[in-house]
């Protein structure tokens, strides 16, 4: 694995490993064969961390790498750790978010993504290396991107050139520090690689570092002393701002008091956010980096409790501050008004009506998983959700309010969806990003078995993990191939339907009419949004609309014109399906059911199923990820499935009552119990004239279902005909054995 790595990661070489013991000393090697590299790298991983070189190096080393070492600039990089004193599982959610779907507005999905087991680590290979070849003011024009990267992350200072990275596939052994914290020993992996190279201008480099003092509109001021920090209060603060002519928000004090916002003391979902928009804040209002600083790290202000737990916590308030000025730098760089009158007041338009919106700080998301577009707005809490009529008024007469100019319907229409493109995620995706990591307990194969009391068979086992596994899948990988539905049979009030809800979540699933709708328009809002959906309504279907189900289950996505919309999309399947019946027998096809896989379920444990349901997601979702599965049934499985299948297809229940009560008309023959096909319609008193059309099918299917298999045409008694074998377990009901 490792060899592979580096095989793929610098074809042909060379390989610099470094390995480092926790708390401890380095050694560097060269290696010009990668399965070398890994043999060595594997010795070494008993005890000490093994790191790549990210950059091409001038030679072979024997000690870590410098900026003069370095020959050409092959990947941009980022290193995003979880944050000091934050949940640790929930950290790496919000990492994996920000590398997927909720990447930095320009910047471009990483070619390579590690998992090292504590962060990831983020690769952008260049289409051209930049040539350094020792030159350091080379080097640091480089790292300028390296470090713009960091700014739109938010991420560790790691911009060198130089820089070492976790090498999968090694284990990533925590130093001290962090096994006092409980860190676990956790092996580094590949999350995801794309292959995909980028020239230079598809990214923006950081400005130029500078020490010369600027203005404080946003921008750095001159670097100063800070120190231990002279403890400034709300009340100094305003003192000051009298004083300099400056304005503080009531809301920024209050933060700095109570370390949450006034208003909404959830908007901020750890301590670090909080602090950093009060430094943003600080940073609009004027106030230099010593104001700042002293305020961020003041013991009497609940802020500072996040800084102040840090062993190196005037470091961290310095680079926060530092970070603060680049984000209100970049912000600063808003659109101004594009239409003005001669006062220079704007004028109606859609440019207007946008940077109306941004000034208002006003937050426009697209949620692609629901097709949704949302707004929300810390001052403006009444319109916060989806995108609506009501909203759109609100918006309006609010920037007529404050901007003093009317917009329009149309052009705050077109603002607020222009926003929200801007600002897409997933919410499926990262529902999927959040979960906490699988412990490594099975529960995947079993979960029909142990949850939902289903026999226990491969068949069972393998329709359950792969239909679960599929709803992954499909996540990830929009129209992929799946045609299946796992079908949960069982009594009403068993608890299929809130089963099937516990496993998508109620947010993501749906029990809509889906085999109702009347159009492609119809399918596409009834499974928008939607996950899993259940299929409630397999009972009584006739034979037509079975039909109509196989092919809406064989298809991958959906045309249609959505509701409002001018022109027809089609949308890839993000959902599986799941159908429910309390009918022991519903297939109407004789012969092709296998899309459908039956499972007769006694009881479910509601219970028990939700306590272990993001685990079972968990599982499904490693399984997806190692590449290790199928979305089709085989071998004793697919069996399985055939016989499940021929169990459950409807047969006459006239037919059925009647023949169940043969026994006259069975025979020995051969060693066998038979009876001719003669016998079975003149039991069933059908004439030779009526056994035409669909009688044959029917009467072959009522008795299969008594476990009676056709077979012949035979001679008996110098008799050419035709018969059905007992195929049962033992003997035909009330004969004994011969």
């Amino acid at each position: 694995m490792i060899a592979d790595f580096l095989d793929n990661y610098r074809p042909g070489g060379p390989f610099v490993l470094t390995s480092i013991v926790p708390d401890g000393k380095t050694e560097t090697r060269t290696f010009t064969d990668s399965k070398e590299a890994e043999a060595w790298a594997i010795r070494q991983n008993e005890n000490k961390n093994i790191y790549f070189h990210v950059n091409r190096t001038r030679g072979p080393l024997t000690a870590k790498a410098k900026k003069e070492d370095i020959a050409a600039v092959e990947y941009l990089h980022v290193d995003i750790d979880p944050r000091t004193g934050e949940d640790f599982e929930q950290e790496r959610a919000r990492i994996l978010r920000l590398l997927t779907a909720e990447l930095p507005k320009g910047v471009p999905a990483p070619s390579l993504v590690i998992d090292s087991g504590g962060g990831f680590q983020a690769f952008w290979r260049l289409a051209e290396p930049l040539n350094i070849d020792g030159d350091t003011d080379k080097a640091h024009e480089a790292e300028r991107y390296n470090r713009a990267l960091e700014l739109a992350f938010g991420a560790d200072s790691c911009h060198d050139v130089s820089r070492i990275m976790r090498t999968p596939g090694t284990m990533n052994w925590p130093n001290k520090k962090k096994r006092d914290k409980g860190r676990e020993p956790r092996e580094a992996e590949v999350y995801s690689r794309t292959g995909a190279t980028y020239p230079l201008t598809a990214f923006k480099p950081a400005p130029a570092v500078s020490t010369k003092p600027r203005a404080a509109t946003g921008k750095a001021s001159a670097p100063v002393p800070l120190g231990e920090g002279m403890g400034m209060g709300t009340e100094e603060l305003l003192a000051w701002a009298k004083a300099n002519g400056k304005t503080l928000k009531e809301s920024t004090l209050a933060r700095i008091a109570t370390g949450e916002d006034p208003l909404d003391p959830a908007k901020y979902p750890s301590r670090s956010e909080a602090l950093f928009a009060v430094c943003c804040d600080l940073v609009r209002a004027g106030a230099d980096d010593a104001v700042i600083f002293a305020a961020i790290t003041d013991p009497n202000n609940k802020i500072a409790e996040s800084v102040r737990e840090k062993p190196r916590w005037q470091a961290y308030a310095a680079d926060q501050i530092q970070k603060a000025r680049a984000k209100v730098a970049e912000a600063a760089q808003l659109p101004t008004w594009d239409r003005v009158n001669k006062d220079g007041e704007p004028r109606a338009s859609y440019w207007n009506a946008r940077t109306a919106l941004l000034l208002m700080g006003v937050e426009c998301r697209y949620d692609k998983f629901r097709a949704r577009h949302l707004v929300g707005s810390h001052e403006l809490q009444e319109f916060a959700g989806e995108f609506s009529d009501h909203a759109e008024r609100i918006l309006r007469d609010e920037i007529i309010r404050r901007f003093g100019f009317d917009p329009g319907d149309m052009n705050t229409n077109k603002a607020v969806l222009s926003l929200c493109t801007e600002n897409r995620f997933d919410s499926l995706i990262d529902h999927l990003h959040a979960l906490p990591a699988w412990d490594g307990r099975p529960r995947l194969d079993s979960w029909l078995i142990d949850f939902c009391g289903a026999e226990d068979s491969p068949y069972t086992r393998a329709a359950g993990a792969v239909w679960l596994t599929a709803a992954i899948a499909r996540a990830f990988e929009p129209g992929l191939k799946f045609d299946y539905m796992l079908v949960l049979m069982g009594g009403q009030g068993v608890g299929k339907s809130t089963a099937l809800r516990i496993l998508a979540g109620d947010e993501f699933f749906s029990d809509a009419a889906f085999l109702g709708a009347r159009d492609a328009r119809e399918v596409l809002e009834v499974s928008s949004g939607v996950w899993i959906l259940e299929c409630a309504e397999l009972d009584g279907m006739s034979k037509k609309d079975v039909s109509a189900l196989k092919a809406t289950i064989a298809r991958q996505a959906d045309t249609g014109r959505p509701a409002y919309a001018r022109s027809p999309v089609t949308v890839p399947r993000r959902f599986v399906l799941a159908g429910t019946t309390n009918e022991e027998r519903f297939l109407q096809d004789p012969t092709e059911n296998r899309r459908f896989w039956p499972v007769a379920v006694s009881r479910v444990d509601l219970e028990g199923l939700h306590a272990a349901r993001d685990q079972l997601i968990a599982e499904a979702l490693a399984r997806y990820r190692s590449g290790d599965y199928a979305l089709t049934l085989e071998g004793e499985a697919a069996t399985g499935a055939k016989q499940a299948q021929a169990q459950r297809r409807v047969v006459d229940e006239g037919f059925m009552e009647c023949l169940e009560g043969m026994r006259d008309e069975i025979q020995q023959w051969k060693g066998q119990w038979i009876v001719k096909t003669e016998a079975v319609y003149n039991r069933l008193g059908i004439p030779q004239k009526d056994r035409n059309g669909g009688v044959p099918r029917k009467v072959k299917e009522a008795m299969t279902a008594l476990r009676w298999k056709p077979e012949g045409p035979v001679r008996i008694d110098g008799e050419l005909c035709r018969i059905y074998v007992w195929a049962g377990d033992g003997n035909p009901a009330g004969l004994a054995p011969f």
